[in-house]
C-alpha cells in the first residue's frame, strides 16, 4: 500500500480513545546507582550507540549518552506531528495504558532510558506543545509503528542468485518526512544482550524498536505495513510490531523452523490496526527451503506466508491473506519492479545479482522528491561474505533524496558493527 493512500497517523485510532482509560503513572526504574554500560562510536560520520548489561544498564547508557540528540529528534518531531493536532496526541496519550504493552525487558529498559534523560537535565521544552516533553510520549514514540503507517520495499536472493553466495537482502524503508531530525538523526543502535547475542537496529535516539536490523548471528528482518482490514484499535495490551521485530533478532537463529515458529509467536503479540508484514531472513538457507520468510499480521492473527523457491520480492500488500485491502498499483508497480530487475540480472551476464545492482534496484522503487514522504534509509545486508552497506536520506531543497541515490553512505565492517572479538566492559 501505498502510505498517499493511508489514513493518517494517529487517525486510525481516535474514535475508541474516549472509551479508554486515564494514563496511569509509570514505574521508573528504581532509584540509586546505574552504572554507564555504553559507548558512543563514529563510523566515517555514522553514529553507532553501543550498549550492553541488563535491561536497566542498558536503558540508562541509551538516555544518558544520547539525551541531547533524543531531544532533538523527539522534540521537533512531536512539534511537526502534534503542534497543530494536539487533541489527537491527548487521545493517543488516554489510550496508551489500555491498548500498548511491553515485554517486561523492554519496559525495564525504556524506564531506564528517561532516568538517563532526566539526569543529564537535558532541556525539553516542546514551544508548540507549551508543555514538556514526558515519560508518556516516549512511551508513544515507542508505539510509532502502531500509530502510523510506512511504506518501504525489499528483496531476498540466495546461493547461485547472488554473485559471492549467501543470503543477500536489500530493504528501503519509507516513511512520512516531517524535517531533517528525520535524517540526521538516524543512528545504530546495537545492543549486547546477556545471552552473548547482538542486535544492531538501524533507529533514532530514544527508539527501542527495529524497523530494520540485523542480528550478531545472521538474521535481518525488517517491517512493511501490509494491507490488512483496517480496524479502530489494537487489541488491548498489544506489543508494537517494532518490539517484536526486535524480539525476534534478540533470540537468535536455530533451526529455521523453530526459528520461524517463534518468529510467529512473538508476532502474535502484536495487533496491528493497519497491518505490517515482517521480512526475516535467515543467514543460511536450509536445504530444504528458502531462507526467508514474511509473517502477514492484522489485528485478530499472524499468518506466515511460505514462499516458494526463487527470489523474494516485498512492497505492501499481503501475498497470502485475502481478507484485507485490494493491493494498491503503487505496491504492485514496485513489486514488479524489482522482481524485473531481478529477472535481468540473472538472465544475463553473470546471472546472479551483485551488491551494486541491488543499490540500482533500491533506487528503481525509491522514494524522493517530496517534502512530505521519502526512503529516510535503505540498507543492504548479508552475514556471510559479510555486507552491511546503509545509506541515510538527505536533505536538498526542502525536499528529501531518497536514501538508496543520496551521498550518506556507511558501509561497516562485521567488528565496526558488533564489536568482534571485543570484550565489553564490564
Amino acid at each position: 500500500m501505498s502510505f498517499r493512500r493511508a489514513l493518517p497517523p494517529f487517525l486510525l485510532l481516535c474514535v475508541a480513545a474516549a472509551q479508554s482509560a486515564a494514563p496511569v503513572a509509570p514505574a521508573i526504574a528504581a532509584s540509586g546507582p546505574l552504572a554507564l554500560r555504553g559507548r558512543v562510536e563514529t563510523h566515517a560520520g555514522l553514529t553507532v550507540l553501543r550498549t550492553w548489561g541488563s535491561p536497566e544498564e542498558r536503558g540508562y547508557a541509551h538516555g544518558r549518552l544520547l539525551a541531547e540528540r533524543i531531544a532533538a529528534a523527539a522534540l521537533p518531531e512531536f512539534a511537526a506531528r502534534f503542534g497543530r493536532k494536539q487533541p489527537l496526541l491527548q487521545q493517543a496519550r488516554a489510550m496508551l495504558p489500555r491498548l500498548i504493552e511491553l515485554p517486561d525487558d523492554a519496559q525495564r529498559e525504556l524506564a531506564a532510558l528517561w532516568r538517563g534523560v532526566v539526569d543529564s537535565k537535558v532541556a525539553l521544552r516542546m514551544d508548540a506543545l507549551e508543555r514538556d516533553f514526558d515519560f508518556t510520549d516516549l512511551q508513544i514514540v515507542t508505539a510509532l509503528d502502531v500509530f502510523g503507517m510506512m511504506g518501504c520495499s525489499s528483496f531476498t536472493v540466495w546461493g547461485e542468485q547472488a554473485v559471492g553466495g549467501g543470503v543477500l537482502t536489500a530493504r528501503n524503508f519509507d516513511w512520512p518526512f516531517t524535517g531533517a531530525h528525520m535524517l540526521d538523526q538516524t543512528i545504530v543502535h546495537v545492543t549486547h544482550l546477556e545471552n552473548g547475542r547482538a542486535v544492531a537496529a538501524v533507529a533514532w535516539p530514544g527508539y527501542l524498536g527495529a524497523v530494520t536490523g540485523v542480528s550478531s548471528d545472521g538474521a535481518m528482518a525488517s517491517l512493511h505495513v501490509g494491507s490488512a482490514k483496517v480496524t479502530l484499535s489494537p487489541q488491548p495490551s498489544s506489543w508494537p510490531s517494532a518490539i517484536a521485530t526486535r524480539a525476534i533478532l534478540a533470540h537468535g537463529v536455530g533451526e529455521p523452523a523453530a526459528t520461524f515458529a517463534k518468529a510467529a509467536e512473538l508476532l502474535g503479540y502484536t495487533s496491528p490496526p493497519a497491518g505490517f508484514m515482517t521480512h526475516l531472513t535467515l543467514p543460511v538457507a536450509p536445504k530444504d527451503g528458502p531462507p526467508t520468510r514474511v509473517f502477514e499480521t492484522d489485528a485478530r492473527s499472524a499468518v506466515a506466508h511460505e514462499h516458494g523457491g526463487g527470489p523474494l520480492v516485498l512492497t505492501n500488500h499481503f501475498r497470502t491473506r485475502a481478507d484485507g485491502r485490494k493491493a494498491s498499483g503503487d505496491s504492485v508497480g514496485r513489486a514488479k519492479e524489482l522482481a524485473t530487475g531481478i529477472a535481468g540480472c540473472i538472465d544475463a551476464g553473470d546471472r546472479k545479482v551483485d551488491v551494486a545492482e541491488a543499490w540500482t534496484m533500491l533506487q528503481s522503487v525509491e522514494r524522493g522528491g517530496s517534502h512530505a514522504f521519502g526512503t529516510l534509509h535503505a540498507l543492504v545486508f548479508r552475514h556471510e561474505p559479510w555486507v552491511f552497506e546503509l545509506r541515510v536520506g538527505a536533505l536538498q531543497d526542502g525536499k528529501v533524496v531518497a536514501a538508496p541515490s543520496s551521498e550518506r553512505r556507511h558501509a561497516l565492517t562485521r567488528a565496526q558493527l558488533f564489536a568482534d572479538g571485543e570484550t565489553l566492559p564490564k
